[in-house]
This record gives structure tokens, C-alpha cells and sequence, in this order.
């Protein structure tokens, strides 16, 4: 009889083993962009990549410039980057590439920086506390991959702004940046109390 008890409980025993699964936790190191993204988003940091083609930019002069809008008017124009300052700037082949990156900071400034091929060039702007969180970077291309460039005109690529607060209080920014209008004059319709327009012009 005790045998046959013992066999009983080797065969529940064994029942119970081969139904249990098997639980783990894993690991995975390094990052992939999904990760970068959030991790970006995270930091409240904001990247564009930019690159310009035409045949006729070849040993131009550029500059890289800021305009401080506040209530619609310009306050300020700040010129980041001329390549006029050592001939190894000036563009020496049919393209120009660089990248922009942004980051708001907890002492109510963001920062700004143009990073080109072996150089940079970076800048500080101040924001009001109750403005800090509200920024954000956005371009003006929308969903398009590439905008027609003029040589002789100021050219914007983007824009660090506060949002478009609409009746209902809800907020937007792409409505703005793709809305094709100057961006001059974005406060005329959508009334943004502060943003910052970035744009290169090329020297004749």
C-alpha cells in the first residue's frame, strides 16, 4: 500500500512539474531609435537634419540667422553664424549640410546649436518661467521631404515656438508651421505672444 502511495505522488509530482512554465526576465543593452526618440522627447530636446542642393551655391557665403518675434513684432536679429569669418566656411561644393538641435533648460533659457561639418556654432535665449514648457521646435515643411530654396531671399527653416491656444483651449503647433503663411506674420492670425524664426541667407 505504501508503495503504491509513493508512486501516486511521484506521478502528481511529476504533473505539477510539467505544467509549471518557466518565467524570466531578460535584458537588452544598447539603444535603438524608438529609444533615442523617447529619450529625446524626454529631455524636451529637438533635432533637424538639413541639407541644401543647387548648382549654384558653390563658393557662396552664407549666414545663419535668428529672429526674436514677441506680440508680432521683431525684437531682435541675431546673426549666429557667418562664413565670412574664415574662408574655410565658405561652401566649396553643391551641397550644405548641417543640423539643428534645441534644448529649453530649468533656468527659463533654451539653447540652440548648429552643428556643420568640423564646427559649430551655438547660442542662449531667455524665456519667462510661465513660457518654458510651452516651447517647442517645428519646422516648416510639413510632411514634405523638401521645400524650394532661394539664393537671394532669407530662407526660414523652422521655428522654436509657444503653441496656438484656440477657443476651445486646446493647443497646436503643426497647424501653425504648415500653415504656408509669412512667418513673419504668424501672430496676425494665430496670435503667438513668442516664438523664434531660424534661417539661412546666401551672399551674391
Amino acid at each position: 500500500m505504501k508503495k503504491q502511495l509513493s508512486i501516486v505522488l511521484l506521478i502528481l509530482i511529476g504533473q505539477i512539474s510539467l505544467g509549471q512554465t518557466k518565467s524570466v526576465i531578460q535584458i537588452k543593452y544598447g539603444l535603438d531609435l524608438n529609444d533615442l526618440q523617447n529619450i529625446m522627447y524626454f529631455e524636451g530636446i529637438g533635432l533637424e537634419k538639413y541639407k541644401i542642393k543647387s548648382d549654384s551655391i558653390n563658393g557662396k557665403n552664407y549666414q545663419i540667422l535668428i529672429k526674436e518675434l514677441k506680440n508680432g513684432k521683431i525684437v531682435k536679429i541675431d546673426t549666429v553664424f557667418n562664413s565670412r569669418e574664415d574662408e574655410y566656411f565658405r561652401i566649396k561644393e553643391d551641397s550644405l549640410t548641417f543640423t539643428v538641435i534645441t534644448k529649453m533648460y530649468d533656468q527659463n533659457y533654451f539653447k540652440i546649436l548648429f552643428q556643420f561639418d568640423g564646427f559649430s556654432s551655438e547660442r542662449k535665449y531667455t524665456v519667462l518661467p510661465a513660457e518654458r514648457d510651452k516651447f517647442t521646435m517645428k519646422s516648416f515643411f510639413g510632411n514634405k521631404s523638401e521645400l524650394p530654396i532661394s539664393l537671394k531671399e532669407t530662407n526660414y527653416m523652422l521655428t522654436y515656438m509657444m503653441p496656438y491656444v484656440k477657443s476651445d483651449k486646446s493647443t497646436a503647433y503643426c497647424e501653425v508651421a504648415q500653415s504656408g503663411l509669412n512667418p513673419e506674420k504668424l501672430y496676425d492670425k494665430y496670435k503667438i505672444p513668442h516664438y523664434f524664426l531660424i534661417a539661412i541667407r546666401f551672399e551674391q
